[in-house]
């Protein structure tokens, strides 16, 4: 059976997926895992909305279906999947005529990719300091591969509010913008937790302290 015209099945979930990301779900739902076959055998796309405060939000991003991992005996799959662009819920129904799953028809949005060079470094150098200060291994990206900063969207201590407005900025350099002007008001906070974890580790040692001239 066909889909309603235009219509295009949506996964609410609570995150916000990034263009370009891929995402490793768990299936066991039966309206999902009705979609992922209905994606499956026609090879086209789906939805991902973000629930946020227990409401499915309207910019969503547009996913494929990569590939089915695993299929279980009683139905269950595990599957993995990739963001391809971002798109806005014009009418969105919690469940198609037919079918189990919620649909809806969208409005493809476009990506405007003007983001500046200067501003990329600005970005890898606060996130070079937030990851270096938080003690996480992970590769700080060079320029060439900082093309758009959904590709750090989940590693610099935005919440799921923040992500969904970053998803929704359609032109690189006002994401830029946005991600500099949260490490920028995130760092101080950062370092004196690090100047504050510091002191409270030197409790208990003997400290050589230089003499005062005070007298």
């Amino acid at each position: 059976m066909d889909l309603p015209n235009h219509h295009i099945p949506h996964f609410p979930l609570e995150l916000v997926p990034f263009p370009g990301e891929r995402l490793n779900l768990h299936i066991f739902e039966p309206r999902y895992r009705q979609l992922i076959q209905q994606i499956d055998q026609t090879g086209g796309t789906f939805c991902i909305p973000s629930v946020i405060d227990k409401k499915v939000q309207s910019v969503v991003t547009e996913m494929k279906l990569v590939k089915i991992v695993h299929q279980y005996e009683d139905g269950k799959m595990d599957v993995t999947v990739e963001g391809v662009g971002v798109a806005r819920t014009v009418d969105f129904f919690p469940m198609l005529i037919g079918w189990l799953f919620p649909g809806g028809s969208i409005e493809r949005l476009p990506s405007i990719d003007n983001g500046h060079d200067l501003n990329r470094l600005k970005v890898i150098d606060l996130v070079r300091e937030l990851w270096s200060l938080l003690q996480i291994n992970k590769t700080v990206p060079v320029l060439s591969e900082l093309t758009s900063v959904f590709s750090i969207g989940h590693h610099i201590g935005l919440d799921l509010p923040a992500e969904y407005q970053l998803l929704s900025l359609q032109e690189e350099l006002d994401r830029q913008d946005m991600v500099i002007g949260h490490l920028e008001e995130l760092l101080p906070r950062v370092r004196e937790m690090e100047e504050i974890r510091r002191k409270a580790g030197m409790n208990g040692h003997f400290r050589e302290l230089p003499p005062s001239d005070w007298a």
